[in-house]
């Protein structure tokens, strides 16, 4: 029982880094805008224009299907520990795709993206591939 609840919570943790990622990019988008300035500094040289809903609306999506993904293996945790481990290996590799498309993605030869918000989404990848293990540890 006791191994159960940690892996349910370490699933958790992977949801709270997949929420944390979004409230980066909206307090980023309401004040600085740094994702913003770079994309638009980085696409002047090559006479394009970024935007700023394509590239927030990227997070934004990457955060709530995160969130999703993870929320269905917490909830797995206890009841359905095989599936649920199985669908944590799924889920691992998915967000950590995720996350490495943002980091690695470019268009023009520029990065839209800083190595920050890649990095902010391969957290909820890193939390879940823990869960997985634990999940797997307890079949």
């Amino acid at each position: 029982m006791r191994q159960s609840l940690s892996e349910k919570r370490t699933a958790l943790i992977a949801v709270g880094l997949s929420v944390l990622l979004a409230v980066i990019a909206i307090v980023d988008q309401a004040g600085s805008r740094s994702l913003f300035d770079h994309a638009t500094s980085a696409y002047a040289a090559h006479g394009k224009e970024a935007s700023e809903g394509a590239l927030y609306g990227l997070l934004y999506g990457v955060a709530v299907l995160d969130v999703l993904l993870w929320l269905a293996v917490a909830g797995l945790a206890r009841s359905h520990r095989l599936a649920a481990a199985v669908l944590g290996v799924v889920v691992t590799l998915l967000t950590a795709s995720l996350g490495l498309t943002l980091m690695l993605a470019s268009e023009y030869g520029v990065h839209p993206y800083t190595p920050l918000w890649g990095v902010l989404a391969l957290l909820p990848a890193a939390a879940g591939a823990v869960a997985t293990a634990l999940l797997f540890r307890r079949k």
